[in-house]
């Protein structure tokens, strides 16, 4: 069977693949033919330094302000251009993210010069471009993402976890939806779905993002989703987060805890877990009950339907479902896990167990994270918070 032939474009870089045996003659023979267009070429002085065993398969060079670096390896070899005009990372331009980007303007065009002469080179050597075409468009981009064949997935009937925005609208595909950027300003893009809870938001021409639902919203359905700017909920501007606990708060609480009882605490423990479903911090309302056997138990009496097989939309189970309590593995997602084990040694022990406080508003619980003191606050109210 013949060795298959082909190179693939990045960026700013060109590899080819293959088996070394023919790759790499190949790929020697088009440095010469870039020496015979003017590029100094040598060895690269990093490799010669650090890892001298390796040079000889490391290469580098240059033609004016246009820089590379080079490398062949067993299944191929690969070539990367740079600059040192426009750099941002410390280290140099060979490090810098968005290399294309950084390049001024002429640099940009001589490296597309050069580009093409190689791909030339390797189209007569009869290699074949495995890369995605170069789209100019935003719309066109998205489209070649929607389209490709190892998309083996479809968005017909998405189940309203992946497809309701943040104020429980339902998105659909072609529709403009509007957006937050980082410093809270209003944005808007046309939507299409992309994987689970993600979509693709086409901006303009230039320019497309990927967003998850609960990001998106429509400006009638709250009066705020209309302002041009909405500066983000913190943690820090309220006064709860900066409170100390006496010495003497502390006893108090945890001696309240040790008197109301494993089933006292089981009560106070479920106040807990019913406010961290109201603020949407656990996809599933839990319960700690007391079993037939006397023991601690635990049930499911609210829910995402992803978790549980309902139907969409059906969210209270009749009777409440068991879920196990004492297994390595809960039967939940990690974060949920964390807040049920935790809660369960505080029932069963009567100590706090909870340690976990919010360091930043983006500390892991979205765009509800600003609601850490309040969580906080009950959890030391109930002698769990450690």
């Amino acid at each position: 069977m013949e060795d298959k032939k082909d190179y693939a474009l990045g960026e700013t870089s060109i590899a080819v693949r293959g088996d070394k045996d023919i790759s790499h003659p190949l790929f020697m023979r088009m440095l010469e033919m870039m020496k015979g267009r003017g590029f100094a070429i040598g060895s690269d002085p990093r490799i010669d330094r650090d890892y001298a065993i390796l040079s000889k398969d490391h290469f580098a060079g240059g033609k004016g302000d246009l820089l590379f670096v080079a490398e062949k390896y067993n299944i191929g070899a690969r070539i990367e251009f740079y600059q040192e005009i426009n750099v941002e990372n410390s280290s140099g331009g060979r490090y810098d993210f968005g290399k294309f980007k950084k390049m001024p303007y002429l640099i940009q065009k001589r490296f597309l010069v050069e580009r093409n002469h190689i791909e030339n080179f390797l189209l007569k050597e009869g290699y074949v471009c495995d890369s995605d075409p170069e789209l100019k468009t935003s719309h066109d981009k998205v489209f070649h993402k929607l389209n490709s064949s190892s998309r083996h997935w479809n968005s017909d009937n998405l189940p309203d976890y992946n497809a309701l925005d943040k104020d429980g609208v339902r998105i659909s595909n072609g529709e403009v939806k509007y957006f937050r950027d980082r410093k809270g300003v209003l944005m808007r893009g046309t939507v299409y779905h992309n994987i689970n809870n993600m979509w693709w938001v086409i901006m303009n021409k230039d320019h497309y993002t990927n967003m998850a639902a609960f990001e998106l919203f429509d400006l009638l359905t709250k009066p705020e989703n209309c302002m041009r700017k909405l500066s983000k909920k913190s943690g820090h501007h309220n006064p709860k987060s900066r409170f100390v606990p006496s010495e003497e708060n502390l006893k108090n609480w945890k001696s309240s805890a040790k008197q109301a009882g494993r089933f006292g605490r089981a009560d106070l423990a479920n106040r807990v877990l019913a406010y961290l479903y109201e603020i949407n911090w656990m996809s599933r309302k839990f319960e700690f009950i007391k079993k037939e056997n006397g023991r601690l138990g635990l049930v499911e009496t609210e829910g995402n339907p992803y978790f549980m097989g309902q139907r969409i939309g059906e969210r209270k189970y009749d009777p409440p479902q068991a879920v196990k309590l004492y297994s390595r593995n809960l039967p939940m997602s990690s974060t949920e896990a964390s807040w049920i084990t935790g809660l369960r040694d505080y029932v069963t022990g009567g100590k706090p167990t909870i340690s976990k406080w919010f360091c930043k508003d983006g500390n892991g619980e979205g765009g509800q994270a600003y609601l850490w003191p309040e969580v906080r606050e009950r959890l030391l109210h109930i002698g769990a918070h450690v």
